[in-house]
């Protein structure tokens, strides 16, 4: 049985959970990565089981942590809000200029902003869905004032909201060729994701063709959940109808991509107050369309 278990345990491990990585989780909580380390190895002391597990792509729970995980959650929703019931942020006004990435504009995300605009009234929120590329854009010109970006381990700057693994993925209705070459639904040529799938083929040796190629998050769903081909999506915006490609095709494991808060004008007009509610909205929500 578990005894003595501590809220800032349990907000330790979400911060891990969400973040795929003890370094990101320290980030986030604003403490040492030795500090987290040490809050998870009593967290598992008092659990008497393993909570955590290293693999290629990050940091994953175990079977035992998966059972924690929504306890976790709550756990950590509630300290948060008792800790706010003694915040008074001030009442910004003025424009704040916000991104998210088009594969997230289905999730609680917009809800998240709408509860913003509610708090802070005086804020004119200026809200722009595009990807990740042209909002990274925004936010270099100055043209944003903080936006989330999806990265890959390359280019990830700024605070890491969740770690997305990559799938191969296909329509349940799509039958796959028995012989030739593999059907691919890519994004266009400026897309690092298409630089994947297209170097992991070669390494397997695969033959392939593309049959469909859009510059959207959305086409590329649609054209796969269609079965027109596999592609390749982020866990979290895989679409109903849409599951993993089989390992009997035997492609190879595609990087994961990143999450990252980037606060550019920490000065803008509630910039600080939104990006504590981002923060928070990843730390402690499992959105049905934020999976893992």
């Amino acid at each position: 049985m578990m005894r003595g278990l501590r809220g800032d345990w349990l907000v330790a491990f979400v911060a891990v959970v969400e973040t795929g990585s003890f370094t990101d989780a320290a980030k986030r909580l604003h403490r040492t990565q030795s500090a987290v380390s040490m809050q998870i190895q009593q967290l598992e002391s008092a659990a008497s089981t393993t909570l955590l597990a290293r693999e290629r792509g990050g940091v994953i729970p175990t079977a035992a942590g998966e059972r924690l995980l929504p306890h976790a959650r709550r756990t950590a929703e509630a300290l948060y809000d008792a800790a706010a019931l003694f915040e008074a942020p001030e009442l910004a006004s003025g424009a704040l200029r916000v991104g998210i990435p088009e594969e997230y504009s289905s999730t609680d995300l917009p809800k998240l902003l709408s509860h913003f605009q509610r708090s802070q009234p005086k804020v004119e929120l200026l809200v722009q869905c595009a990807s990740s590329d042209r909002l990274e854009a925004a936010i270099e010109t100055g043209s944003l004032d903080l936006g989330l970006i999806v990265a890959d381990d390359e280019r990830r700057r700024g605070d890491t909201m969740l770690y997305d693994p990559t799938w191969w993925a296909m329509a349940d209705t799509l039958a796959l060729p028995a012989s030739g070459p593999l059907p691919l639904v890519l994004f266009d040529q400026a897309c690092w994701w298409r630089q994947w799938a297209l170097d992991r083929m070669s390494e397997a040796k695969r033959e392939w063709r593309i049959v469909y190629t859009s510059d959207s998050i959305a086409g590329v769903a649609a054209a796969i959940q269609a079965g027109l081909g596999i592609g390749v999506l982020g866990r979290s915006t895989v679409p109903k109808g849409v599951r993993q490609v089989p390992e009997t095709l035997g492609l190879p494991n595609l990087p994961g991509s990143h999450l990252m808060l980037q606060l550019a004008d920490r000065n803008a007009p509630g910039a600080v107050e939104m990006a504590r509610l981002i923060k928070r909205h990843f730390a402690v929500h499992e959105d049905d369309n934020i999976t893992r």
